[in-house]
């Protein structure tokens, strides 16, 4: 999983491209070049290369946002400071609310978020109601949680992860993905009748169920330093996203580790699109180059291999193998240049 960064640039300066034969716009002496060509009084040419001058423009990524429903473990032991060294004075619970709503605030735009708790009820429950539903722009509601929700009881992780898929069962299927961030600070109990009785097996098997359905469920383990990782490894794996390395749980045991785990999980979620929306219009749609890092992509009139304006004359769209090592995350910058004709191919 990978994140695109996009810079969309437009030239400054119009009708600056080179001619057919190689001479740039506005000297009809010979081969363009400022340094030995010169205007009718005999001073020379500005520098009218393509893209000499680039001014970057607003651009919208048009894919479509993923669901990321936040499973959140708020037992009673999230009141305390997260185990590690050197040690930590902070409670996991303020770190986990700084951490969560600022991914939350960053990404709101490109990620529909939505947050269920275990317990609901300072037990051992996990209602199906959220407390934040789906949706885009969900910092404010994050926030709000936060202000009036504290810790306290036990962790019935397989409760909460069954109720996610509940609340999935809602809601329609979205297309641009389905996932779960299960994240706890210690091993699930709530099983059998016993409050402190395991339920190790029916917390792999309600994630299971998750991704039966096509909803994957990353793993957070927060503070949860010394604690046997077998449970939260075999979540991790059934949901279908593991983390590379021995732990297959993301693990953190600090703020900075949190957010980076975080960051890691959510950042991997905004697929590239292949269309980008320009903020102003280029004076001639027809001289202009587009290229991907400093490379010309040809313009596809056919939409097979290469650029066009689609679906309308302010967003263009990448077809074929370039649209493809976008959504790969291969490629970090796109840059559009009026005054240049790139090349054309059918």
């Amino acid at each position: 999983m990978r994140t695109l960064l996009i810079g969309l640039g437009i030239a400054a300066l119009g009708g600056c491209g080179p001619t057919p034969n190689g001479n740039h716009g506005g000297d009809d002496d010979g081969p363009g070049d400022a340094s030995t060509n010169g205007g009718d009084d005999g001073t020379p040419l500005p520098d009218a290369s393509c893209g000499a001058q680039m001014a970057m423009i607003g651009v919208v990524n048009l894919g479509d946002p993923p669901d990321l429903l936040v499973v959140l473990d708020r037992s009673g032991s999230m009141s305390a400071p997260p185990t590690s060294f050197p040690p930590q004075f902070t409670p996991k619970w303020t770190i986990m609310r700084n951490g969560l709503t600022s991914v939350v605030t960053s990404k709101q735009t490109a990620i529909k978020f939505g947050l269920l708790e275990f317990p609901s009820d300072d037990n051992c429950a996990a209602d199906a109601n959220p407390e934040v539903g789906i949706a885009l722009n969900a910092a404010g509601s994050f926030n709000s949680y936060f202000a009036s929700r504290s810790p306290n009881g036990n962790t019935p992780a397989h409760i909460a992860l069954g109720s996610a898929l509940t609340y999935y069962n809602t809601l329609p299927v979205n297309p641009a993905g389905r996932y779960v961030l299960f994240a706890t600070d210690g091993l699930p109990n709530c099983g059998g009748a016993a409050q402190d009785q395991g339920s190790d097996a029916e917390t792999v098997a309600a994630v299971t169920a998750l991704r039966n359905v096509g909803i994957k469920t990353f793993v957070l383990g927060f503070g949860t330093f010394g604690l046997p990782a077998g449970v939260l490894n075999d979540a991790a794996v059934a949901g279908g996203v593991p983390k590379a390395g021995a732990n297959k749980f993301y693990e953190a045991n600090n703020a900075a580790e949190l957010d980076a785990a975080l960051q890691a999980i959510a950042g991997g979620l905004v697929v590239p699109s292949c269309s980008f929306q320009l903020a102003s219009a280029p004076p001639d749609p027809n001289n202009v180059t587009v290229t991907i890092n400093g490379t010309p992509v040809p313009r596809s009139p056919s939409h097979t291999d290469g650029w066009d304006y689609h679906p309308n004359p302010m967003t263009i769209t990448f077809f074929g193998s370039y649209c493809q090592t976008i959504k790969m995350g291969a490629q970090t910058n796109v840059s559009f240049v009026y005054g240049c004709p790139g090349p054309i191919v059918e």
